[in-house]
Parts: C-alpha cells; structure tokens; sequence
C-alpha cells in the first residue's frame, strides 16, 4: 500500500513587510513549465543567486511530487515563496 501523498497544486505567495501582496495557486503540471512563465528579472536573480531551477525541479520529480517547498527568497524588500501542496 503506498501511502506517499502527492502535491495537488503549486502555490506562490509574495509578502512585503508579512503582508501578503500576492497568493497564487495553480494545477501542479504548471510546474514543469514554471521556467517559461517566470519574468526574464526573475530568471536573473535566479542566475545570480545561483539557484539552478532545473536541478529543483528534478529533486521534486524524484520525489514523485510529494510536498515541499520549492523556492523561498528574499529580494527587493519582498519575501517570495513557491511551494507544492
């Protein structure tokens, strides 16, 4: 019997000062296409934080989508986080 729940959603929430400015949620197959509608300054500070999203991504798949966070970071004053659920 496989108990191992899998994640459902991929939620963003972005807080400025612990307000929350954005809280998102999307079907969890957005996932594997998150690069592609990450903005292009989004996709910089990634490159220089040397955050390797594909590497990420890969941890999840491998962990058969079970759930966990995918990103926190601060930037800009602003705390981002990206998770699944």
């Amino acid at each position: 019997m496989n108990t191992t729940i899998k994640s459902s959603k991929l939620r963003i929430q972005i807080k400025k000062e612990q307000d929350i400015s954005v809280d998102l949620d999307f079907p969890i197959f957005t996932l594997s296409i998150m690069d592609s509608f990450l903005p292009e300054m989004a996709h910089a500070y990634l490159r220089q934080s040397a955050i390797d999203l594909s590497a990420i991504l890969k941890r999840i798949e491998d962990s058969n989508y079970q759930p966990q966070s995918v990103l926190d970071f601060q930037h800009e004053g602003k705390d981002f986080s990206i998770w699944i659920e």
